[in-house]
């Protein structure tokens, strides 16, 4: 595979934090052990100005952290959108810090896309899932919304919605909530983020029986890896790592306040995993080759033939899954196969 010249698509982690706890991510575990903080104004406008040099396609100010967290997220947004005006900018949150003046000044961006990560809409399902206030974040999800439509803005307002033991059952519920305000919805699988899930915690979350999730986990060839030839993500201390999966910093490429973006990239340590990946030997490396395994991949006939020969009442959200196969756009990342 070619290696562009420059990555078109950068995630920069403006801070480490998040304020949820969700039961999905290793966050909570890995903020333990993992240095935090908050990128000084310095490197974060270094950064910029030297990615806005180049061609890309998307920028994102966050990785392993919620956005919303860095108090100066709002004038940074404005740089880089100022000195990247052809590409697109998304961020994504879970909405609890989303206080109307925030919601007023991302109104006003010419922002490409906002994701909303909320796995429910019963308070105590959100509290178990995410650990913070549901009513809270619905109430700023729909003040935001209307900012948006009062403001003419062409930014996507999206509600992406994993598929949970926890929340199954108000799928259907989500689904007609969010689409009858007019705000566009997602429903993605679970996975267990390159193994940074412990097993047991991962296989409790699945939707189903434990026969029937098993039969729905597949493993994928991690032994290559497009993303090593288009992807740059930045962590808060300049801290270059290979993806969104790497949340215990195993692979740490080089270090933005060493060396340039463009040499970082050109550099031996990017080159080394590049051969690997070019080889079909990436799947060496654990993270990488965990990335590929416990992915839950839905069969809707075979699932509701065991369902069906179980007496399980799970036989309806199969059913509502079957139904939501003839909106493209709602599934996402490889919940449903083919």
């Amino acid at each position: 595979m070619r290696r562009l010249d420059f990555p078109n698509n950068i995630q920069i982690e403006t801070t480490s934090r998040c304020n949820a706890k969700c039961s999905f991510c290793p966050y909570p575990e890995t903020s333990k052990t993992q240095p935090q903080g908050h990128m000084d104004e310095d490197l974060f406008r270094s950064i910029v100005e030297e990615i806005s040099h180049y061609p890309l396609q998307l920028i994102q100010p966050f990785l392993n952290n919620d956005p919303l967290m860095d108090r100066r997220i709002i004038p940074r947004l404005d740089f880089i959108i100022c000195k990247n005006p052809r590409t697109r900018v998304m961020i994504t949150t879970n909405g609890y810090l989303l206080r109307e003046e925030i919601a007023r000044e991302l109104a006003r961006m010419n922002l490409h896309t906002i994701h909303i990560s909320s796995n429910a809409l019963a308070p105590e399902v959100y509290r178990e899932t995410m650990g913070i206030d549901g009513y809270t974040v619905i109430r700023n999800v729909n003040y935001l919304w209307d900012r948006l439509r009062e403001a003419g803005s062409r930014t996507r307002l999206v509600v992406t919605v994993l598929l949970l033991r926890a929340n199954k059952n108000e799928i259907r519920h989500m689904r007609e909530y969010w689409r009858s305000r007019g705000v566009d919805f997602y429903l993605n699988p679970l996975n267990n983020r390159a193994g940074n899930i412990p097993d047991e915690t991962f296989r409790e979350m699945l939707p189903f029986s434990e026969q029937a999730n098993a039969r729905q986990l597949l493993s994928y060839n991690m032994s290559g890896c497009p993303a090593l030839h288009s992807f740059m993500g930045i962590l808060w201390n300049g801290d270059l790592i290979t993806c969104c999966m790497d949340w215990r910093r195993s692979q740490k490429l080089g270090n933005a306040r060493q060396d340039s973006l463009y040499n970082l990239w050109h550099g031996r340590r990017y080159q080394y995993l590049r051969n690997l990946s070019n080889a079909g030997r990436l799947d060496e490396l654990e993270l990488c080759r965990q990335c590929g395994e416990n992915r839950f991949s839905i069969d809707t006939g075979a699932l509701r033939e065991l369902l069906e020969h179980q007496g399980d009442g799970d036989v309806e959200v199969v059913s509502l899954l079957e139904g939501f196969r003839r909106e493209p756009d709602l599934i996402q990342l490889g919940l449903l196969r083919q």
